[in-house]
């Protein structure tokens, strides 16, 4: 059974699924895409160049953001859709 909504509830699912809102996010989250793949393309430059070859947690931290960032884009697509996120109970 489901509880009711407190007042804070409503408002603060009325902010999250703000069109205007859910544009800017994803704007931002298409910038912060493009600067991993800029950090993306350093790490390839300096592994061609052999230099001091980053360690696995470097390259398990730029995997782990790109799966971040990726995810934050679908999600912010689908609630613009009218879709409910992934995650979301």
């Amino acid at each position: 059974m489901e509880r009711p909504r407190t007042p804070e509830e409503v408002r603060w699912r009325a902010s999250a699924c703000n069109p205007e809102k859910i544009k800017r996010n994803l704007k931002l989250q298409y910038i912060l895409l493009g600067c991993w793949i800029v950090l993306t393309l350093g790490l390839v430059v300096v592994i061609c160049l052999d230099r001091e070859i980053p360690g696995w947690a470097s390259i398990i931290a730029l995997v782990c953001g790109f799966i971040n960032v990726i995810l934050g884009i679908v999600n912010n697509k689908r609630v613009l859709a009218g879709k409910k996120p992934w995650g979301d109970i």
